[in-house]
């Protein structure tokens, strides 16, 4: 007569799937370097912009260093500044989508997730988190530009799959 209780419980199947997952290789990684890349993307879309409409290539980084500088960021203290900024905080954000996002998930799953997120991002930073940050960047940034910068980066979180995917497995 064989036992009732199957070999495997389910309890063991989730310890096996836990066993190989790693902070560093599964979140840590894939989310700085996702993030970074989502951040490189709105700017390649927002220093255009800024050289159309203001005539300063350099006018969205240095609305970003208006953290520091809360009046008119000039000079290069004030792009730098806003560039480390802009990275830290993208960074930031795609180690939280990489929490968010189950290992397993599809390329799909995170371009849907990721311009949900983009789409938050636009709900939440502008009329909340920008006006006391930068004032400079609430009131000089374009609404319809910051939500197309914020879908770009949305829309590049969906890389983190295929970065997940070429990290070795221990």
């Amino acid at each position: 007569m064989e036992p009732l209780n199957p070999p495997h419980s389910p309890l063991d199947v989730a310890h096996d799937d836990a066993a190989g997952w790693s902070l560093p290789r599964d979140i840590l990684l894939p989310g700085v370097i996702t993030g970074g890349l989502g951040a490189l993307f709105m700017l390649a879309l927002a220093l255009p912009l800024g050289a159309f409409l203001r005539g300063d290539v350099w006018h969205a980084l240095r609305l970003v260093g208006g953290v520091f500088f809360r009046e008119a960021p000039v000079g290069p203290w004030a792009v730098t500044l806003g560039l480390a900024i802009h990275l830290t905080t993208a960074s930031g954000l795609g180690i939280l989508f990489a929490l968010l996002l189950p290992r397993g998930g599809t390329a799909m799953d995170a371009l849907v997730l990721g311009l949900l997120m983009g789409l938050m991002l636009q709900a939440v930073l502008p009329p909340l988190v920008v006006p006391f940050a930068s004032p400079p960047l609430a009131r000089e940034a374009p609404d319809s530009a910051l939500f197309l910068l914020h879908l770009v980066f949305g829309a590049s979180l969906a890389l983190i799959v295929p970065l997940r995917r070429m990290a070795p497995a221990r």
